[in-house]
């Protein structure tokens, strides 16, 4: 018998690492101000990450990042950089499939979100997988060229999400 073969695509659970509240406030107010695009509000096209409206929490996604390298053994063997952005997407906001090539690693932290879970992966087929690890301050990781969308949300929901490049491998 041969069966259909069930979409799974590569992704891992990182840690659930919650946001202080006056930090995602101060994330709302801050991407109040940003241009809506794409059906979300987003820091992604923004292009100095100094003087992002994230810029506040830097510190604490370059102790997240290094984590997640080293959670995959490249610590030690290679160089990286990485890129982060905020979204924020209100009721009815979306954002379509589309993957982060040529990044190594991409990453969402779901900072503050409702219950509705609105990421999933998906394939070019419309395969989709819903991860379970959407729960406010979980952080999952996937290979770069995984396809992903958000689908319309029913209220307001906070990620900041990342890239990963090596640079260098030893």
């Amino acid at each position: 018998n041969i069966y259909p073969l069930m979409y799974k695509p590569p992704y891992w659970f990182y840690d659930n690492i919650k946001v202080s509240d006056n930090s995602i406030e101060k994330l709302r107010e801050n991407l109040s101000e940003v241009e809506l695009i794409d059906n979300h509000k987003t820091t992604f096209h923004m292009e100095n990450q100094e003087i992002y409206p994230t810029s506040f929490i830097n510190e604490q996604y370059n102790m997240i990042v290094e984590g997640i390298v080293k959670s995959v053994g490249m610590f030690h063997k290679s160089t990286y950089t990485y890129k982060f952005w905020s979204q924020y997407y209100e009721k009815g906001d979306y954002i379509a499939e589309h993957n982060h090539t040529p990044s190594d690693i991409s990453w969402v932290h779901f900072l503050d979100v409702p219950k509705k879970k609105c990421f999933r992966f998906t394939d070019t087929t419309g395969n989709t997988l819903v991860p379970d690890e959407q729960n406010s301050g979980d952080i999952i990781c996937f290979p770069s060229w995984v396809w992903h969308e958000t689908i319309p949300t029913d209220d307001a929901r906070l990620i900041v999400s990342g890239n990963i490049n090596f640079t260098f491998y030893a």
